[in-house]
């Protein structure tokens, strides 16, 4: 195995070890406040959730990659950096209180007002904590980060469980998510200074920031085109369709979304800081990233089959009865989780190659094609519609994002692991789609459509198998 593998392989392991505690827990707790809090008032906080990510995007303004992309930080910059981070986010903070109830305004939504307060320190912290956690992801210090993700979804959880219980209601669910940014910096801070680059203190080197936006000015214009084609459709079935269509199709897309957390995002933080490391050596990037995403691949297409099949009995155990509306949805969404692993895994490549300015323009061209399908579902009044127009869009990103990467990035015009990638990725949306007219009955309690299903999860596997057993037997990278 090259070294390249085995640091790939340890980075991996101990973010994947971090990541999935966590998601175990999310999972945990999601399936207790979705019994105790209604699809309203999920709904509600949907909409203005999607303003709070956008400022914790802006918050953090892209510097994390352009600080874990840097051979060495001095302590004069660190500090100075971190003062940068307090004053973007008190500016953050302060836009956000003003901007929050034009934006309920425009959304219909009433009483807002504590709302607004409580989530704008969830933006502040959001902004301090970048500098500590990006010294940890430089380190691959994923164990320690997943540890501090852990105690801080306890502490939220607890503490949102109490407020219910105390009659706060839709806000007990707003201060979960204050409490859990604030809980990550005291965790991220405190363990920050076992890094290489340090525990940051508040310092006059403001400048320090500068060159670092030379190369996050491109990340953070990918980041906001990226953000807003993927939460615009949040808040136009908000307006159009109303807060409890928007609980549920937020709760359907956060589902489908689970299968990246537990694979692609949990293994991202750990591509950059090792690839970065071999940025002047593309061909063996390009070999080691390619035998990671065919298993990304396979993986994707196991969790579409076994989402496709069993969408009802998965939106009942973790939701409860009342979200049984959602299945449809899911089973349209599920279709695109293949080119999605693989896709957005993509976004470590780029920035470990310093390619950032690439991977803005591709950030360009998919945010022209995922607002396009959301309009186009919106306009037809058709949550399905919705949905598919999506799941189109991704597909059609996926070959403009891989076109990018190997002829402006790469600089490899081989063609043959495109092409077998391809196939893998597609393979479960055509024969679960094929596979969807059937005439067999679908009860989720039948012996026979319950063996009929398994058949479906199985078969496209089975295939993969095959593919990836021809790969390593005939195609060299």
């Amino acid at each position: 195995m090259s070294k390249i593998n085995q640091e790939l392989n340890k980075g991996i392991r101990h973010s994947l070890i971090g990541k999935y505690s966590l998601y175990l827990l999310q999972i945990a707790s999601l399936s207790i406040l979705a019994r105790l809090f209604t699809p309203e008032d999920f709904g509600t906080l949907a909409a203005l959730q999607v303003l709070i990510l956008f400022f914790q995007l802006l918050a953090t303004s892209g510097l994390a990659p352009a600080i874990i992309h840097q051979q060495a930080i001095s302590a004069n910059q660190r500090d100075g950096i971190f003062t940068a981070t307090l004053i973007i986010g008190i500016s953050l903070t302060l836009l956000f209180i003003y901007l929050t109830p034009i934006l309920a305004n425009w959304l219909h939504l009433t009483n807002v007002n504590l709302l607004t307060y409580v989530l704008a320190l969830n933006v502040f912290f959001s902004a301090l904590a970048m500098l500590p956690l990006a010294s940890l992801q430089k380190d691959t210090k994923f164990i320690i980060i997943g540890k501090a993700e852990i105690f801080a979804e306890i502490m939220a959880l607890i503490v949102c469980i109490l407020l219910y219980f105390l009659g706060l209601g839709v806000v007990a669910l707003a201060i979960k998510l204050l409490v859990t940014p604030v809980g990550r910096f005291v965790f991220y801070y405190r363990f920050s200074a076992q890094t290489e680059i340090g525990q940051a203190k508040f310092g006059t080197q403001i400048a320090s920031v500068l060159p670092l936006l030379a190369m996050a000015k491109f990340q953070l214009g990918f980041n906001i085109l990226n953000f807003f084609s993927r939460n615009l459709d949040t808040l136009l079935v908000a307006k159009y369709f109303g807060v409890m269509t928007v609980g549920f199709y937020e709760k359907t897309y956060q589902i489908m979304r689970y299968p990246l957390q537990l694979f692609t995002f949990a293994i991202n933080p750990a591509l950059q800081p090792v690839l970065t490391r071999y940025k002047s050596q593309p061909d063996i990037i390009f070999s080691a990233y390619y035998q990671l995403i065919y298993k990304l691949a396979v993986l994707g297409i196991l969790t579409a089959s076994i989402i496709f099949w069993y969408a009802d009995d998965i939106i009942f155990i973790l939701f409860g009865s009342q979200w049984l509306a959602v299945s449809e949805l899911l089973k349209i969404l599920a279709l695109s989780i293949p080119v999605q692993m693989v896709l957005s895994s993509t976004g470590g490549v780029y920035q470990a190659m310093g390619a950032t300015k690439e991977m803005f323009y591709c950030g360009v061209f998919s945010s022209i094609v995922n607002v396009s399908a959301i309009i186009l579902g919106v306009y037809t009044g058709e949550m399905t519609i919705l949905c598919i127009s999506l799941v189109v869009a991704f597909i059609i990103n996926y070959f403009q994002c891989f076109y990018v990467l190997h002829y402006c990035v790469f600089k490899i015009k081989r063609l043959k692991s495109f092409i077998l990638l391809s196939l893998l990725v597609l393979i479960s949306l055509v024969n679960l789609s094929f596979e969807s007219n059937s005439k067999i009955p679908h009860d989720s309690f039948s012996v026979i459509n319950s063996i009929y299903n398994i058949a479906n999860a199985v078969l496209p596997i089975a295939i993969v198998a095959a593919l990836v057993f021809f790969l390593h037997r005939k195609i060299k990278f």
